[in-house]
């Protein structure tokens, strides 16, 4: 029969055993140690220099002096006149360590932690872990709680939810009695998805960042149900800040058309739109005599740019109310304003010409006519054909004078005045010639 105890080796009492109570005591000690075991420390290489009756390490591998020999050990302090008694753990063994404030366990070969705040690996294999609820393989952590708190252990915290492919998943899924209503996170792809399900079988994608640009798309679209505001908004009427949203009344749009200077600048900072013209608030630039109006202005491309204008308040009748001006400028300056149906105004040789949109040209002139001869007289503008072209003349200072037109081009005429006598004379004629342009 063995005098020690399988698993513990605790000393046994054997038959007509004398002084029994010295192996009782024994086995006492041991189990004093080694039930609800508990040290000050782990893992030291030598004894500390002050001790107390009872004091308890787990010695460490290599260690000297009077724990040389005893790695891994339960080192037991009994006093000045017992000295060290050590206990060989077994497998399983656990023994609480004080100053880590975590408990360790025997594998055979080293001492490791199940948790706490030593960074055991025993503590991190746990299969399943259920908190107030039944862990499962699918969901091997699970937590019945009202609340669940993840807090910092420094500077911050960083909850990472990882997946093995971008195929894969790796989302936060809400659910509604164990029904999915909405996920966000990498679902498929690695762009980062919010997305939303009334059934929990169709999820659609309410918003989708991209993860190679960083940009935000709405799939499904947007309603916003307030004022949207920021530097991503107009900051006035006349912002044309690349990238903004028009608000209400910009550039004239559903609201006043804003106040306008200098229209006639030829450097494309005027942004195309709408814009009410005040010359009493300092603009300027429009036709001549307008006081008040709004003023349209586009731009096709670089220096190719249009205005039409409507007066509203005039100080001449050469811009009355309600007429509508405009001009262009492709290059360096803008063309003369025109109104109506007349498309070009103008004078040239001594004369003046307008042409309308429907084609019609009308030229007015002044001559003198000549003892010596013919005349040659240039329209102010061309005529596109002498077909249909009338010219009509008349005698400026009641003089007793015939006109006579000689001949007539495209380009001009020859004219002379006669008198009774048919003799030339020298007066003075007003032209009238009306034709087509085109």
């Amino acid at each position: 029969m063995s005098d020690t105890s399988p698993i513990l080796s605790l000393p046994l009492i054997m038959p007509s055993q004398a002084q029994k109570h010295v192996t009782h005591n024994e086995a006492l000690a041991m189990l004093d140690v080694i039930v609800q075991a508990a040290v000050m420390s782990k893992a030291l290489p030598n004894p500390p220099s002050t001790l107390t009756l009872g004091d308890r390490y787990l010695v460490a591998a290599g260690a000297g002096g009077l724990w040389s020999g005893q790695e891994n050990a339960i080192a037991v302090w009994g006093g000045e006149s017992q000295g060290w008694a050590f206990h060989a753990p077994k497998m399983g063994w656990r023994v609480y360590v004080q100053d880590i404030g975590a408990e360790v366990v025997w594998t055979g070969s080293v001492w490791d932690e199940l948790g706490g705040g030593g960074g055991g690996t025993l503590g991190a294999n746990v299969e399943t872990l259920g908190v107030s609820t039944t862990a499962n393989s699918t969901n091997r952590l699970a937590v019945a709680s009202a609340a669940t708190l993840l807090t910092h252990a420094g500077a911050g915290h960083q909850l990472k939810i990882n997946k093995a492919s971008a195929a894969s998943t790796a989302s936060l899924l809400f659910q509604d009695n164990w029904s999915g209503r909405a996920e966000m996170g990498l679902a498929g792809t690695d762009d980062f998805e919010i997305k939303v399900s009334a059934d929990g079988g169709a999820f659609r994608s309410a918003l989708r960042a991209a993860a190679a640009t960083g940009v935000v798309s709405l799939p499904q679209g947007a309603v916003v149900d307030g004022a949207v505001t920021g530097t991503a908004v107009q900051a006035r009427a006349a912002d044309a800040t690349p990238g903004r949203l028009l608000a209400v009344g910009a550039f004239g749009l559903g609201g006043n058309a804003p106040a306008v200077a200098n229209i006639s600048l030829q450097d494309d900072t005027i942004a195309p739109g709408f814009y009410g013209y005040d010359v009493a608030l300092g603009s300027l630039g429009g036709p001549e005599g307008a006081q008040t109006g709004v003023v349209l202005h586009q731009r096709r491309s670089a220096g190719c740019e249009s205005q039409m204008f409507i007066v509203q308040t005039s100080g001449t009748p050469t811009a009355p109310v309600g007429s509508c001006f405009t001009r262009v400028r492709t290059g360096a300056a803008w063309s003369g304003w025109v109104c109506g149906s007349a498309i070009a105004t103008g004078e040239s040789g001594g004369g003046r010409y307008e042409r309308h949109q429907n084609g019609n040209q009308t030229c007015w002139q002044s001559v003198t006519t000549s003892t010596a001869g013919e005349v040659e007289v240039t329209f102010p503008m061309a005529f596109a054909s002498t077909t249909g072209l009338v010219t009509t003349v008349g005698v400026v200072g009641g003089a007793a004078a015939l006109p006579r037109i000689a001949g007539r081009t495209e380009t001009g005429l020859s004219i002379s005045a006669f008198d009774t006598s048919n003799a030339r004379v020298a007066v003075q004629l007003d032209l009238i010639s009306f034709g087509r342009w085109f």
